[in-house]
């Protein structure tokens, strides 16, 4: 029964991480931008806040501007990981988790990267290019990479504790 409460969870997570990149993607240009252009300029002020900067607006605004591409593809990086690491979260459910879960994680990933960008010719504005599928591909394998190193960690510190509470029996 846990297994089935685990896969309705991480099922409906997926549907719903899927709904949120669509809706991401069907953003015209101009609101894209803004929103992009919005987080570059938050970072650039917390950056100046932290360093204790004398930023004027305007070097914000150049600033802002000069990372705005490198923010953009971080977010699709970023946005794309965490598709991977549900979709493998997902898959998990089904049998116990190894090498096919995450490899079939990364192509349910890159395919679906692949029909966001066919998704974006028709948005106004946008346009579908295949460096942003391998940009989204990288993002879901880091993501998914991440995930290895995570359960890889959690199973040795859950080695180290069992062996840890096995010699105090003794």
């Amino acid at each position: 029964m846990k297994g089935y409460i685990w896969r309705y969870i991480t099922g409906i997570l997926l549907a719903v991480w899927m709904v949120v990149v669509f809706c991401f993607s069907a953003q015209p240009a101009e609101e894209s931008s803004e929103v992009s252009g919005s987080v570059a300029y938050r970072l650039v002020s917390l950056a100046d806040r932290l360093w204790e900067g004398d930023f004027t607006e305007q070097q914000r605004l150049i600033y802002a501007a000069f990372i705005d591409y490198p923010v953009r593809k971080a977010a699709h990086m970023a946005e794309f990981a965490v598709l991977a690491v549900l979709a493998c979260a997902f898959l998990s459910s089904f049998e116990k988790v190894g090498r096919w879960c995450y490899l079939s994680a990364a192509v349910f990933t890159a395919l679906y990267a692949a029909t966001d960008e066919i998704h974006q010719l028709f948005v106004p504005g946008r346009a579908g290019k295949i460096t942003d599928v391998c940009i989204d591909t990288i993002g879901a394998v880091i993501g998914l990479f991440l995930l290895f190193l995570c359960r890889l960690v959690y199973r040795r510190w859950q080695l180290k504790t069992r062996l840890t509470n096995s010699r105090k029996k003794f």
